[in-house]
């Protein structure tokens, strides 16, 4: 009991320090047969773990994206989140998904290559290392370009 309480307040303390942008959904293809929505965006400089944090190096800050990923097939599919990255204007650089995390109250590794069930959703949180003074704007997807729409 103590062990869960402690991960909790050990959560609830790492997700206090991050700004929180709320982006406006819309639905995009992740290939003819699963389709995704941008949920959320968050900025912050640790990520913790059930084992333990990581703190983004100087000079930059993790970037987590929230997905739900659909599969409008009845077979299973494969997904590979390499496909994803964020791009900066400004240093016209490619930053790659570090991590995919599984969506929860306690940060859960996830694979970067996975799968999708028939039918099935699933929600992902990707980290992206990004530098500080930039705010992550554009998502490229399989080589298409997204400008992540946030709320006013």
């Amino acid at each position: 009991m103590k062990k869960i309480l402690l991960l909790s307040l050990i959560g609830i303390l790492a997700t206090s320090c991050y700004s929180v942008y709320q982006v406006i959904p819309k639905t995009y293809n992740y290939t003819e047969s699963i389709s995704y929505t941008i949920d959320k965006i968050e900025e912050g400089k640790t990520v913790a773990t059930g084992n333990g944090h990581w703190s983004a190096s100087r000079g930059n800050k993790f970037v987590f994206v929230f997905l739900t990923l659909k599969n409008n097939l009845d077979e299973k599919q494969e997904l590979n989140f390499d496909n994803f990255n964020l791009l900066n204007p400004r240093t016209k650089t490619k930053h790659k998904a570090e991590w995919a995390m599984v969506t929860g109250p306690i940060n859960m590794w996830g694979k970067i290559d996975s799968y999708i069930r028939k039918g099935d959703e699933k929600k992902r949180k990707l980290v992206f290392i990004y530098p500080d003074e930039d705010k992550a704007k554009i998502l490229m997807v399989n080589d298409e370009i997204i400008e992540i729409a946030y709320n006013k």
